[in-house]
């Protein structure tokens, strides 16, 4: 008798602990569709594009239909491979393009990166940041201090000037503001391109193509 009951109290925990382990499935399955979703429908998403743009560096047409808001990382590899796809669209579609690049060092996996970011504001200052834009990705394999003082002088800008903007953190503020305004809108990789106020990850020049040549 005894052993009939106790069959029938392991029957009865089992059936009380069944809506635990479902309620736990559905969670798990939640958990799941969230993820697949953030990544499969990530791109695309829509912010204020004005915003998108303030601060940032213009290139291309001013008054270009297709809008690109690029946030990159001098230091990031995927970010170098896509600075000749971006150089490629640009020749591309002079007139219908135009790019506004905005800081996001991810100074946690790459250390020059938040230095090499002023850097190139240090050289905005005396009217050549693209100058120094391109000279960091072509060599960003050496971005310290000394290598950062040297492009200084390779695109022709005031040493002196640049040195004491360099080393006195003077856009070290910006850059920061730049890369805590990219999170507060779901950036979290580089490069990150906003198009017309959409949101893609890195993108082959097929891709930009094919986005470009869908919007007037």
């Amino acid at each position: 008798m005894s052993k009939l009951k106790q069959i029938k109290s392991s029957s009865n925990t089992g059936s009380e602990s069944s809506p635990i382990y479902t309620i736990l499935a559905i969670l798990v399955g939640l958990l799941v569709i969230a993820i697949l979703y953030s990544i499969f429908f990530n791109s695309g998403s829509s912010v204020d594009f004005d915003v998108l743009e303030q601060g940032g560096h213009v290139e291309g047409n001013p008054d270009g239909s297709v809008r690109i808001v690029e946030f990159s990382d001098f230091q990031c590899p995927a970010c170098g491979g896509a600075y000749p796809v971006v150089k490629r669209v640009l020749a591309e579609y002079p007139e219908k393009v135009k790019i506004t690049y905005r800081h996001f060092p991810l100074t946690s996996i790459h250390p020059y990166a938040q230095k090499a970011a002023e850097a190139s504001e240090c050289a905005a200052d005396q009217g050549k940041f693209w100058e120094m834009h391109d000279k960091l990705f072509e060599n960003q394999t050496a971005l310290t201090l000394p290598d950062l003082k040297a492009y200084a002088s390779e695109i022709g800008i005031n040493v002196d000037e640049f040195n004491s903007c360099l080393e006195t953190g003077a856009h070290a503020a910006n850059v920061a503001a730049s890369a805590s305004y990219a999170f507060s809108i779901g950036v979290n990789s580089t490069p990150t391109f906003f198009i017309n106020g959409e949101k893609y990850s890195n993108l082959s020049f097929e891709q930009f193509k094919s986005v470009i040549d869908s919007k007037q």
